[in-house]
């Protein structure tokens, strides 16, 4: 008995074809999840960094207060917190006191908080708070 086995008289690159086309799709479907997961990783870095920068405005706003209510000669300074922020690359906190122009019986205080991430040179975050307090009153002016 003879036996007879098929073979195909022309090969084709059909199934080639078709493995190549799934490689294709199966890579950009990769390619798009790693190009959302570094949005993700992005976007959550710019947030830690928007709440580190308001929090250091907190604490500026804490410390001008502080700083006041020991010399009512202090109208400010520059801080650079050193040990507080360890993730970027510098923190500073500008606080200004001056005379309000409306009112000579108070002050307004302008904290400017400033953070730039380590990891992007030009990822700088900056955060403003002012207010306004008014000056204690002398002994002198209370007794009328």
């Amino acid at each position: 008995m003879k036996r007879t086995s098929w073979k195909p008289k022309h090969k084709s690159g059909a199934v080639l074809i078709c493995v190549l086309a799934c490689l294709g799709i199966v890579i950009a479907m990769v390619m798009s999840t790693v190009q959302s997961s570094l949005r993700g990783r992005l976007a959550a870095r710019q947030q830690k960094q928007l709440l580190q920068t308001e929090l250091l405005c907190e604490a500026g706003v804490k410390r001008a207060v502080q700083q006041f209510a020991k010399s009512n000669a202090y109208r400010g300074e520059t801080w650079a917190p050193k040990s507080a922020i360890e993730s970027f690359r510098w923190a500073t906190v500008e606080i200004k006191i001056a005379p309000t122009p409306e009112n000579s019986e108070s002050l307004t205080i302008d904290v400017v908080a400033s953070l730039a991430s380590a990891a992007d040179s030009n990822d700088r975050m900056q955060r403003t708070h002012s207010f306004t307090i008014d000056l204690p009153t002398s002994a002198s002016e209370q007794k009328e």
